[in-house]
């Protein structure tokens, strides 16, 4: 199996829906999608890539920096831990959008966040916790919150 053929498809995939989620993102019919197609077909793809580049013959572990370099040492183990980035940062993108949304903050403003969550990840979220607390005028922010949950 072509792994950069698997990589473009993945990269250009995640590339689309964040165009799609920062056009469209007031539009349901985009959040089925990701959960549905999206999310759905990438997380198989990692599962596949993740069991051939972690598998019996692999070394290396969780319990330092020098054991977990060694666990991505294998092509398939790289392009898993890539679909691992494009998947969750798309998904933090996608609560940016919907949080954002409910919260009334301009969609042209969330947009550095989503810029930023899709190339640098948290430093995204955190420019939008940054925003978030600017425009709701309330911190530190509960999640639970009910005038903050709806």
């Amino acid at each position: 199996m072509n792994l950069e053929l698997i990589f473009s498809i993945a990269s250009s995939t995640a590339f689309v829906c964040w165009i799609l989620l920062f056009a469209l993102y007031q539009k349901r019919w985009v959040y089925r999608a990701l959960f549905s197609f999206v999310f759905t077909a990438m997380a198989v793809v990692y599962l596949i890539f993740i069991l051939k580049g972690m598998g019996a013959d692999s070394v290396g572990g969780f319990d330092s920096l020098a054991n977990v370099k060694l666990l991505f040492t294998q092509d398939e183990a790289v392009l898993a831990g890539w679909i691992h980035y494009l998947v969750f940062d798309l998904f933090v993108g996608m609560w940016i959008c919907q949080d954002g949304d409910r919260k009334g903050i301009n969609r042209w403003i969330l947009l550095p966040c989503l810029f930023l969550t899709f190339m640098l990840g948290p430093t995204g979220l955190l420019l939008y916790f940054i925003i978030r607390v600017i425009h709701l005028k309330k911190f530190p922010q509960n999640p639970y919150d009910e005038k903050l949950v709806q």
